[in-house]
């Protein structure tokens, strides 16, 4: 990521910079222990148990929707010269990994936009990540 690590924990974890990338934050906070909502679309909400968080070193947490399995998401930013080195791992996923891999590259996308000042278009989500899942399936 073009940002420092702090702007980048920034954009994982501050409720006014999760709806520009991934979602709303409906309840909760990024603390161990807490049960955040995440409200991705209309009716549509992740739940999350957060059970590391190491501002600016480590993020993780369980990952459901209603219609999915249980799932672990562990995002680790770490300095590298002028930018972020993010790594995101997403596991447990099974049969939805396929729809996540482009998903997640687009949410990315979307967190760099945000980061760098550039805000990317909402209505063009949809475009974008169809892109990308056309190339990871090419």
């Amino acid at each position: 990521m073009p940002a420092p690590p702090a702007r980048v924990w920034w954009g994982l974890t501050d409720s006014e910079a999760l709806p520009h990338w991934l979602g709303t934050l409906s309840s909760g906070r990024f603390a161990a222990g807490d049960v955040v909502i995440i409200r991705h679309a209309e009716d549509y909400s992740s739940t999350s148990k957060v059970l590391t968080c190491e501002p600016g070193s480590i993020l993780s947490m369980t990952w459901e929707f209603p219609d999915e399995p249980l799932s672990h998401l562990r995002i680790s930013p770490a300095a590298d010269g002028d930018g972020t080195h993010l790594e995101l791992a997403h596991d447990g996923l099974g049969a939805e990994a396929g729809g996540y891999l482009p998903g997640w590259h687009t949410h990315l996308l979307y967190l760099e936009g945000l980061l760098t000042n550039r805000p990317r278009d909402p209505a063009s989500f949809w475009s974008t990540y169809a892109g990308l899942d056309a190339d990871s399936a090419g």
